[in-house]
């Protein structure tokens, strides 16, 4: 199968943007509520929520604590559907460009998605 893009649809464009839209949206709304919803819970039950350095826990963890409603544990889930929310955006530009046939656009797509991978590895392994 060759490489070289057939010619997409006047839709194709719309797709991608469409979904990378949606992506976007909801990122931002699901981790504007989890913020609201841990800032509130620290409120209503007087806690204080540090801003230096923390105990890191790990995902089960912060999911436990996030569904026991601890302000903690939520504002650091919503800081992570945050941070995800732009790396979810590629692989549904990718998604969009693979079934519109766009082959030139999947290429480029999936190498910022393998950047972004290899910089979450480099960075786990301390390599900075």
């Amino acid at each position: 199968m060759p490489l070289t893009p057939t010619t997409p649809t006047r839709e194709a464009p719309a797709n991608v943007y469409s979904a990378v839209y949606k992506a976007l949206l909801w990122g931002m709304v699901v981790s504007t509520v989890l913020y609201a919803l841990g800032v509130g819970r620290a409120l209503w039950q007087g806690t204080t929520i540090t801003l230096g350095p923390v105990t890191a826990l790990g995902w089960g963890a912060v999911l436990a604590g996030a569904l026991r409603l601890d302000a903690s544990c939520l504002m650091q889930l919503a800081t992570v559907v945050l941070i995800l929310t732009p790396v979810a955006r590629v692989v549904l530009a990718l998604v969009a460009f693979w079934r519109d046939r766009d082959y030139r656009f999947v290429i480029v797509t999936g190498i910022v998605l393998a950047v972004i991978g290899l910089t979450v590895v480099l960075g786990r392994l301390g390599l900075h």
